[in-house]
């Protein structure tokens, strides 16, 4: 339908170069991109209703505002009206509810293979990230960011038998044909492409671009990572591909637990995956 706008979400799971995607496609004045808003309600397990630190830097919530998840939810809706909206966040931060999966969505389930997933999300343990992770109990949180597989197998499960709109994207495709695999995406979810989202502006440290929408609980628990450091200094996807086989040898035994639990979850959702010629 034309003039129509574009309601994407993106799920997926710890260290998938979903934040270079979301960077990609929110590369337009146009859209409105929400970064997580869910995750950090999800791995605190602070009650909903108690979360008063949970503000949005954004016109569309207004501060000083205790939220849910349904008025997170509601406030996706809201912008919708007058933007394209791009939504990046983890499948287990929904805990099976899915009343918070709008019916008028597009759905992309970005995937990566857990033996590269688990090394990268250990390197991003090992810097600042660690001391806030572990105010929120880090076994529970890494276990939830590491092991989420499972939840976005459920998910995926869950779309299909009810017909929405959704495919499966292997992030390894990216380092290798960014080009075709963002246009599909567009294709798929009606948001406009054009080549030059390809590429973007770095930022300065310890910020992110002006159209994102994120809790300011979540930018100060990342704000000292990798992940958020990444974020700033990359221009485009020019990562290198992951190995065939991978070496599990540096996980402490607990992650690695986590690794052979997701693995078989991944599987699944690799045969699912949209393969690009």
């Amino acid at each position: 339908m034309a003039g129509a706008k574009a309601k994407l979400f993106i799920w997926t799971v710890a260290r998938t170069r979903s934040t270079a995607i979301m960077r990609c496609l929110s590369n337009r004045k146009d859209v409105e991109a929400f970064f997580e808003p869910y995750v950090y309600v999800a791995i605190s397990g602070i009650p909903e209703d108690r979360l008063n630190n949970y503000f949005i830097d954004n016109s569309v919530i207004e501060e000083n505002r205790s939220l849910s998840k349904k008025s997170i939810y509601d406030a996706i809706e809201e912008s919708h009206k007058q933007n394209h909206v791009v939504v990046k966040d983890f499948a287990f931060t929904l805990n099976k509810d899915y009343s918070l999966v709008p019916k008028d969505a597009t759905h992309v389930i970005l995937i990566r293979h857990p033996g590269a997933t688990g090394p990268s999300f250990q390197k991003m343990m090992d810097d600042p990230m660690r001391d806030a992770m572990a105010k929120l109990g880090e076994d529970q949180a890494s276990g939830k960011l590491m092991n989420g597989n499972e939840a976005l197998l459920d998910l995926y499960r869950y779309l299909k038998n009810n017909k929405d709109q959704v495919l499966v994207i292997d992030s390894n495709d990216l380092t290798k044909k960014p080009e075709k695999v963002i246009e599909f995406i567009c294709r798929f979810s009606g948001l406009p492409y054009d080549s030059s989202m390809l590429v973007w502006k770095s930022l300065p440290p310890d910020t992110y671009p002006q159209n994102w929408v994120m809790s300011k609980s979540l930018l100060q628990l990342i704000e000292h990572c990798s992940a958020l450091l990444d974020l700033s200094k990359s221009t485009g996807f020019f990562a290198k591909s992951d190995p065939l086989e991978f070496d599990m040898s540096s996980l402490p035994s607990k992650r690695l637990e986590y690794y052979e639990k997701s693995l078989d979850f991944y599987m699944k959702l690799f045969e699912n995956k949209i393969f690009f010629e």
